[in-house]
């Protein structure tokens, strides 16, 4: 059975391959307006959406863009499969945001096919004659298979994404080195950018920042996003007794799903055990995150895992001094770009040092909003949509 299913696979991948080798692609006519059909989640509370948004807003200064949103609710592979047929015939270039979660999964009894929509939505970009290019934001470091079927099931939908895809954008060179030797993703269709820093940052008074949240007076030290586990709120709050008791933590987030909610409680329940439920501010989900950026003094990023973090992008644009577990994203920002502190990743002890440090250093924090604005300018999504404009013609001037 399993020989059986990988003959299958490697048959469909195959004729993938020779369909889009010989099919007769869609031409851009000379100096014209790029068309750009943007797929990705819209108008939701995800960190895709507003990647897609800022990217969209800046695309549009210089292109023609045009956004299909992934539905919100399960439609049939049927659908999807239209879908993507419709997509992949209509404007210049398909441009997919690509995250596991936000495309349906399919239930089958106790089993759970995840992103399962994205398996016929690309099958039917398969049948079309636009290029596409896929943006991997979170490549999965490792394929974590429920059984034999789940490991294939897991390796055809990620080889149907890349057989399809004529490019692959990764943020990180950490995340091109996964996708080229986990994966097995051609070199040459992968391409770096880097996720886009905020362009146009509203600076306010901290202090009046402050008020808002209740927070005068306070030294403020926070966490940013979405609140889940790996993020590790949970190796900030035991610290608090031995911190200075004017420094107040914000948990500047909500929960994404009903895991995290149960990881919000138990954050609540280690803030009652320590002692210092008063000293944590859990502010729930944000619709605008510039208040509270700005009304901090020092952020936070105690991931226990992440291969690119838009929120470093958000501090940067602000230039709020941010302490970051030494994660491989995180140090290729500091290696570049020095904008940032370092500690040990899941070292309770090495982060209540740095912390320290960086909380009593005034010259410090000087220094590194400095670098901060480095980073932004490099980064700035302005100069983020020309890099993928650049790819964009680089792939259809490629001939097939």
């Amino acid at each position: 059975m399993i020989r059986t299913a990988k003959k299958v696979e490697d048959a469909l991948i195959g004729r993938i391959g020779k369909r889009r080798k010989t099919k007769q692609m869609h031409a851009l006519n000379g100096d014209a307006k790029l068309a750009i059909n943007l797929v990705s989640s819209w108008d939701k509370q995800c960190g895709i959406a507003t990647y897609s948004a800022y990217l969209a807003s800046e695309l549009k200064k210089t292109s023609k863009v045009y956004v299909t949103a992934l539905p919100k609710k399960n439609p049939s592979g049927v659908y999807f499969k239209i879908l993507g047929y419709t997509v992949g015939h209509s404007h210049d270039v398909v441009h997919v945001q690509f995250e596991y979660g936000i495309f349906p999964s399919l239930k089958i009894n106790k089993r759970t096919l995840t992103a399962f929509a994205a398996l016929p939505f690309y099958l039917g970009l398969a049948l079309g004659n636009r290029k596409v290019i896929t943006t991997i934001h979170e490549p999965r470091k490792t394929v974590f298979p429920s059984g034999k079927s789940g490991l294939l099931y897991t390796q055809l939908l990620d080889k149907v994404v890349f057989s399809t895809s004529d490019a692959v954008i990764v943020h990180t060179e950490e995340s091109r080195k996964l996708l080229e030797t986990v994966y097995g993703v051609e070199p040459s269709k992968l391409c770096v950018i880097p996720h886009g820093s905020f362009e146009q940052p509203k600076f306010t008074n901290k202090d009046a920042a402050k008020v808002k949240f209740g927070l005068q007076g306070k030294t403020v030290i926070t966490v940013l996003g979405f609140v889940t586990a790996k993020k590790g709120h949970d190796l900030v709050i035991p610290l608090l007794p031995k911190i200075d008791a004017n420094v107040q933590l914000v948990i500047a987030g909500g929960p994404q799903n009903n895991q995290d909610e149960r990881y919000l409680e138990s954050l609540k329940e280690l803030a009652l055990q320590h002692g210092v439920i008063d000293r944590v501010t859990f502010t729930g989900y944000l619709e605008d995150l510039t208040p509270i950026i700005n009304a901090s003094d020092v952020a936070l990023l105690p991931y226990r895992y992440v291969t690119e973090s838009g929120i470093l992008h958000l501090l940067t644009a602000y230039r709020v001094p941010t302490l970051a577990s030494d994660l491989a994203a995180f140090r290729l920002v500091y290696d570049e770009f020095g904008c940032i502190d370092l500690f040990r990743s899941g070292n309770s002890e090495d982060l209540y040092g740095k912390l320290q440090i960086l909380l009593s250093d005034s010259k410090h924090k000087v220094a590194l909003k400095a670098k901060c604005t480095d980073m932004w300018k490099a980064t700035k999504w302005s100069t983020i949509a020309k890099l993928h404009l650049k790819l964009y013609r680089e792939v259809l001037s490629k001939g097939r």
